[in-house]
């Protein structure tokens, strides 16, 4: 029994963190994943774009985190907008992959602020896949099989507030547990989180911008999470970002916009805790697609949407 309950409680270390990679990514590159902090994003930037971004962290550490994402953002009118996620990600012997829908409604408060109210449903399942690691005691039959989820179905809710140079956002990407189907782990499953966050995009002359932002999340019985980055933009084109996540990383975040149709990014994170004794590889590397510029508003978002 003891070394059923201390398995189960390495398990859901795994799986509490994937959750947290899972549901609610800390990205570098935040503003091609605010699907994924919120559904009251979709249409908001006032036009089509797609995108697919591929991160690996704690390179060289058996087991590190791989994540792959795509995210298509689209204004349907006016007043609604639409967003779809498709996830897989891998931490050690777990893998999860996630489907999302997320519909948003956009109400003109005045000429210049916006209010964003929006749902996602979520179908996605988790895989811990224990025979293939090693343990000190040879056919354990704790770890004979794997443990699944099966096909789960969540939902998640999110406000936004915003104009054409800053944000306000808070949210619940999930509101459920997760559960497996051979195994309760109910006791080792921590509450789902509710993420806030703001920024904006302010010009420091004609040819330079600064772009800064805030993500926290809170959990019960969790320490605070809490990211900032400031981006700096030249012309329009060229990005140059730095970014610190509390008592985890620090780093940099590069890009390109091409005739802003097609932008190419790069995040490299270091990590400034215990980790940094055994990695200190983390990339990121995102390309977009815009499509129907002819689409914007005087609501168009801010930078840290597009």
């Amino acid at each position: 029994m003891n070394t059923l309950k201390n398995l189960l409680s390495i398990v859901a270390v795994f799986t509490v963190s994937l959750s947290f990679g899972q549901s609610e990514p800390s990205y570098r590159q935040n503003q091609f994943n605010i699907l994924m902090l919120n559904p009251a994003q979709a249409g908001a930037t006032g036009y089509n774009d797609i995108s697919l971004l591929s991160s690996r962290a704690l390179g060289g550490f058996t087991g590190a985190p791989k994540t792959i994402n795509a995210t298509g953002n689209f204004r349907v009118s006016k007043n609604f907008g639409a967003g779809i996620t498709v996830l897989s990600h891998q931490l050690g012997p777990v893998k999860s992959v996630q489907g999302a829908l997320n519909l948003s409604y956009h109400l003109e408060l005045s000429r210049k602020y916006r209010l964003a109210v929006g749902i996602k449903g979520i179908a996605s399942s988790v895989n811990i896949d224990l025979p293939s690691l090693s343990t000190t005691r040879l056919d354990d039959p704790n770890m004979s099989r794997a443990l699944s989820t099966g096909t789960q179905f969540d939902g998640g809710w999110g406000l936004l507030f915003y104009s054409s140079k800053f944000y306000v956002g808070l949210s619940q990407p999930r509101v459920a547990k997760t559960k497996f189907l051979n195994a309760d782990m109910s006791d080792y499953m921590s509450s789902n989180s509710f993420i806030g966050y703001l920024g904006g995009d302010f010009p420091l002359n004609r040819t330079l911008d600064i772009r800064p932002n805030v993500v926290s999340r809170y959990t019960e019985d969790s320490p605070l999470y809490l990211e900032v980055n400031t981006i700096l933009t030249y012309d329009k084109m060229f990005d140059f970002g730095l970014s610190y996540q509390l008592n985890s990383n620090v780093g940099m975040i590069l890009g390109y916009d091409i005739n802003r149709k097609l932008y190419f990014g790069y995040a490299y994170s270091y990590p400034i805790s215990a980790l940094n004794t055994v990695s200190v590889q983390s990339h990121e590397l995102v390309i977009r697609f815009r499509i129907n510029e002819h689409l914007r508003s005087r609501f168009q978002g801010p930078r840290f949407f597009n």
